[in-house]
């Protein structure tokens, strides 16, 4: 019967040490090929719809609005990355809007009205908006030289969009179940 010292038991533990370590990080590895990495995922982190374009890049575009021929605000920022200021004119569902909206080199501005500075100016509006709340519309925005274009989601006038309730055809009723219901 062979002898076993403590320096061949060492060496058995070391080479099964081992053996784990590299069992272990093909397994890790192997999560990497069938899940990647989640933040290298492009999302827009917002409720609307984001569009980039040579100078013209779109963030949270949406359209506020019942729907069904109410009003609507248009909502978004819009990001001159270029070295020229911008003429921007805007349609919603194939409805060519009056406002045109101006966004110096290097600046935001805002389609709903807001301004960064907390103060309001007219928002960009739809005089009747058939797609109902839920759906999803066509905007375009055009410069002189680009045209961007997405389907954006048309949501109520409700939550953090109940300021454009005056302009999106009123406020939201409360369902018939919530009126009284008790705080759960």
């Amino acid at each position: 019967m062979p002898v076993i010292t403590a320096r061949a038991s060492r060496q058995r533990r070391s080479a099964a040490l081992l053996v784990a370590v590299a069992t272990g990080s093909l397994a890790l590895a192997g999560c990497e090929v069938a899940s990647p990495v989640s933040t290298m995922i492009d999302y827009a982190p917002a409720d609307g719809i984001q569009l980039d374009g040579p100078s013209l890049d779109v963030r949270d575009l949406l359209v506020v609005s019942h729907g069904n021929g109410s009003p609507a605000v248009v909502s978004g920022s819009l990001i001159n990355s270029g070295t020229e200021p911008l003429t921007v004119t805007v349609s919603v569902a194939g409805q060519q809007l009056d406002a045109e909206v101006t966004v110096d080199p290097g600046a935001s501005v805002r389609l709903d009205g807001v301004q960064p500075d907390g103060s309001e100016v007219d928002p960009v509006t739809v005089p009747a908006l058939e797609a109902p709340a839920g759906q999803s519309v066509e905007v375009r925005l055009t410069t002189g030289e680009e045209t961007l274009a997405g389907n954006a989601p048309v949501l109520l006038p409700h939550g953090p969009y109940e300021q454009f309730a005056d302009q999106a055809g009123g406020t939201v009723a409360p369902h018939p179940a919530d009126e009284g219901a008790a705080d759960h």
